[in-house]
């Protein structure tokens, strides 16, 4: 019996890091983020790097402004998704049914709770710092393994997301500020006159 509970003990302490991540989130109701999104390839030695902003608030609404390499803004009203290429002037607009991953709504949009979409598979102690490793419960092509990098008061550091070809993305958290108070504007689906909007 023991040795039965040493074998559970590790599991209890990862459920324990993944409740206290998810209780930090549901008092999340909005949330702004500096990022630094790297995406690395097995089969290219050079990753690609992008900086930004992201803003999210509880029920799906969330903003995406990517400033380099290039400009780039995605925004969704909850309803549909907008992405708009300021250089190219043109943009599309889908919807949100059509773009739905139980990964993503857990993770960044607020939206679904953690234990409904991961199972917490392993921790890694890093210094002061503890990385959750999750796996999604439903088989998803897109999401393999994730890891979920925290401080020491449970602020998300850094999410580390692998797909099962190899590819990782990992967004590292500048800066970030909770329960802030939203513009009337920033999650709304608006463009400029002259942009050429393709619908799908």
């Amino acid at each position: 019996m023991r040795y039965l509970l040493l074998l559970f003990l590790p599991l209890l302490s990862f459920a324990q890091t993944l409740h206290l991540l998810e209780k930090k989130l549901e008092e999340t109701k909005t949330i702004r983020v500096s990022f630094v999104q790297k995406v690395s390839y097995s089969w290219y030695p050079k990753p690609d790097i992008s900086k930004g902003f992201f803003y999210a608030q509880r029920g799906g609404k969330f903003r995406i402004e990517y400033e380099q390499p290039e400009r780039m803004l995605i925004v969704s009203d909850g309803r549909n998704i907008l992405i708009y290429y300021p250089q190219e002037k043109s943009a599309i607009i889908d919807r949100v049914e059509n773009n739905r991953s139980a990964v993503i709504e857990a993770l960044f949009l607020l939206s679904k709770p953690l234990s409904e979409v991961f199972e917490s598979i392993g921790e890694i102690k890093n210094g002061r710092n503890t990385t959750l490793v999750l796996k999604p419960k439903l088989r998803d092509e897109e999401f393999h393994r994730v890891y979920v990098e925290l401080d020491e008061e449970n602020n998300i550091k850094s999410i580390k997301i692998e797909d099962k070809e190899g590819t990782t993305t990992t967004v590292e958290f500048l800066s970030v500020s909770n329960n802030f108070s939203p513009s009337e504007d920033l999650f709304k689906i608006k463009l400029p006159q002259g942009v050429k909007v393709k619908k799908l």
